[in-house]
């Protein structure tokens, strides 16, 4: 092979290294970018939380559910009117509107939390920065059904908080503080009807 031919095929393989060099930082640089995008994208999402941090019996709890008194009469007396506290976490720096707060049951059985029903809910307007507390009403049912979900180690109350951020996309954060993104607002997502969500205005704790 003559010089002339060996000095083409050298060229064609530099042709080759280099259009692959630029390839591959191309994609990269398309790897980082996407990246880039979804961390910005979940940036406020991320810092939105809720726990579940005990029961306590609601002032004239029995009475008040005269509407409809077959709703807790499956549940034993002392479970009956009671209403769960959670505290909310908005660590970012804007609010966060159409915050659903609702207990579900998490074990080794129950992980897909975003199927459940929304049966012990609360609704909030409005989630400003800062640390808060909320009574969730009704919430009896959700000791009992982890008492029928498995031994304390396997099965807990959990809260899911949804939200509508600030650049107004939908999340939900639920068992082990997993953030999922809904396609839709929280109370579409779960068809809450409208005329059942109970309005709460959350109080300052920090």
């Amino acid at each position: 092979m003559s010089a002339v031919q060996w000095g083409s095929v050298a060229t064609w393989v530099a042709g080759v290294g280099t259009v692959s060099a630029v390839s591959l930082a191309l994609w990269e640089a398309r790897g980082e970018r996407k990246e880039r995008l979804r961390r910005e994208l979940r940036h406020q999402a991320e810092r939105i939380s809720a726990w579940f941090v005990g029961m306590h019996k609601e002032p004239h709890g029995e009475d008040a559910h005269e509407e409809d008194p077959r709703r807790e009469a499956w549940l034993p007396p002392e479970l009956r009117g009671r209403a769960a506290d959670v505290e909310l976490l908005n660590n970012s720096e804007d609010q966060v509107t159409e915050v659903l707060v609702f207990l579900s049951r998490v074990s080794y059985k129950v992980q897909r939390w975003w199927d459940q029903e929304p049966e012990y809910r609360a609704m909030i307007g409005v989630l400003a920065p800062g640390r808060w507390t909320i009574s969730v009403p009704k919430s009896g049912g959700a000791v009992v059904d982890v008492k029928l979900g498995g031994s304390p180690a396997l099965s807990r109350v959990m809260v899911i908080i949804s939200f509508t951020d600030s650049a107004g996309n939908h999340w939900a954060r639920g068992a082990r503080s997993e953030l999922r993104q809904l396609p839709t607002a929280a109370i579409e997502y779960w068809k809450v009807h409208k005329e059942d969500i109970d309005w709460r205005m959350p109080m300052r704790l920090d």
